[in-house]
């Protein structure tokens, strides 16, 4: 048995059954029975320690999630993991100790804000962030502008822009305010500014004076421009008969007014948009992130209790060559097929899951990084070509769906001239893919100057070589007919 083979159940479990101080022991009882036998000596705390410490240094330097921060918003607590916290501009500085049993108190964010913001915070790139509401982005947004979390704001804000442009333009105007985005304000400006209806009264007390008196501005303006450059062109176009030398005179058709109504709309777009920009109030004014006001004393601070969510982490261990992994078992979208890899496992057990010997540690690494991609992520995730065909393996083999459909994806989108043998292996080993694709691999195989080898048909298999024989089949016989 290795030193390896144990859980840090086991360790707690050893290190609680010694005396810290040996003063319950008997002292007769390490007295050697006899002269030329010495009795096996217990083990130390120091020894423990040391194994402790070997088993810290076992633990995967980035796929081992078990430092966390105690947050509590309102009367709630969260365990939030300490890499998030620790990218709040507003409060690292606050972050309590590792081994501190203190929490830190946030204010001006309301718990369902906190939950969608940790609930974004997990989204990964494998099953996407679709499925979150206008809501939830709203409150997650909150939550990155309080903690000043630069990187899930910019996210947030991307993904918003388009919602936004569908929503009432008083509606945009105030999320932007409201959380503090300038970017979000010129678009639904630029709207009403445009439209034929003048600011109702209901209106101008949604923007305010300031805002209601700007906008007035800008359509009066616009409006004078819009007369100019109809007259103008009007002017140029006119009189309808015109006289040539001799005195002759020629009738000229009456101007075409569809072309006066698109040159002017087009002119008035570049217009209206230099007249927003002169106006500061609607351009968009500084909106910083509110800075945290004072931490507010013991007294004021209720008793939090943990969140049931939120609090107790749904982890496994796992096992892979000489390094230890610890991952929440929802990235696996059947925690059950692991139960395969090793004899008599649950995934209910404290036990770690030692995954088969035949998986390499670099190999496990690839598949994760995959699984724990982040959407919000500020540089752009890629792989070369074998550490997804890597990632794809084990996700078949471990039927991580989601991992499997998003591999086959990026495949697709970031390989669009790769070789078609590599993709078609590609999907021989990750199950079903994009028809369409497929059936453009299998065309651009059945149209080259060679056929099939017979290392190639094992490569792509027996289904997807029938396919391409078919058209192949069809492709000479168009391409001799062709000659006659």
């Amino acid at each position: 048995m290795s030193h390896l083979d144990f859980s840090e159940d086991d360790l707690i479990e050893a290190m609680s059954s010694i005396s810290p101080t040996g003063s319950d022991v008997d002292s007769q009882s390490l007295v050697p029975k006899s002269p030329t036998r010495h009795p096996t000596p217990s083990p130390t705390t120091e020894s423990i320690n040391a194994v402790a410490e070997e088993m810290v240094e076992l633990r995967h330097s980035k796929f081992h999630f078990s430092r966390f921060v105690t947050v509590q918003v309102e009367s709630t607590l969260y365990r939030v993991p300490r890499p998030l916290m620790e990218h709040s501009e507003t409060y690292k500085d606050q972050i309590p100790p590792p081994d501190s049993e203190d929490a830190l108190y946030v204010d001006g964010i309301s718990t369902r804000e906190m939950e969608a913001f940790l609930d974004l915070s997990d989204s990964r790139l494998v099953t996407g962030d679709d499925h979150f509401t206008f809501e939830q982005w709203a409150g997650a947004l909150a939550v990155a502008n309080r903690l000043g979390v630069s990187q899930i704001r910019k996210h947030v804000i991307h993904r918003l822009q388009k919602a936004l442009s569908s929503l009432d333009p008083f509606d945009c105007i105030d999320a932007a305010l409201k959380y503090r985005v300038q970017d979000w304000l010129f678009h639904p400006v630029l709207r009403i500014c445009e439209r034929q209806e003048p600011l109702s009264s209901a209106e101008i007390l949604r923007l305010g004076s300031e805002r209601s008196s700007a906008v007035g501005r800008v359509r009066e303006k616009l409006l004078a421009h819009k007369n100019h450059l109809e007259m103008t062109w009007i002017r140029d176009r006119w009189p309808s008969v015109k006289r040539r030398p001799g005195g002759r005179s020629v009738s000229i058709s009456e101007p075409r007014w569809t072309e006066m109504s698109e040159t002017v709309v087009v002119a008035l777009a570049t217009e209206v948009k230099r007249l927003i920009k002169l106006e500061t109030i609607l351009a968009g004014p500084e909106l910083e992130v509110v800075s945290p006001g004072a931490r507010p004393s013991i007294i004021s601070i209720p008793k939090g209790v943990p969140h049931l969510k939120y609090w107790q982490a749904d982890s496994k261990t796992f096992k892979v060559g000489g390094y230890l992994y610890l991952l929440p078992i929802a990235y696996f979208d059947q925690p059950a097929r692991l139960e395969n890899s090793q004899d008599g496992f649950s995934v209910d057990s404290c036990d770690p899951i030692i995954l088969p010997q035949d998986i390499e540690a670099s190999d496990w690494d690839v598949l994760l990084e995959i699984v724990t991609a982040r959407p919000y992520d500020e540089l752009l995730f890629s792989l070369p070509f074998a550490s997804w065909i890597t990632g794809l393996r084990l996700a078949q083999r471990f039927d991580v769906e989601s991992a499997r459909r998003y591999i086959l994806r990026r495949i697709q989108s970031d390989f669009p001239t790769g070789n078609p043998i590599d993709l078609l292996e590609a999907v021989k080993i990750g199950g079903p893919a994009h028809s369409d694709w497929v059936q453009y691999l299998y065309g651009k195989l059945s149209q080259r100057n060679s056929s099939l080898n017979s290392q190639e048909i094992r490569r792509i298999g027996e289904d997807a070589t029938a396919e391409v024989l078919k058209l192949r089949d069809r492709f000479l016989l168009t391409k001799g007919n062709s000659l006659f």
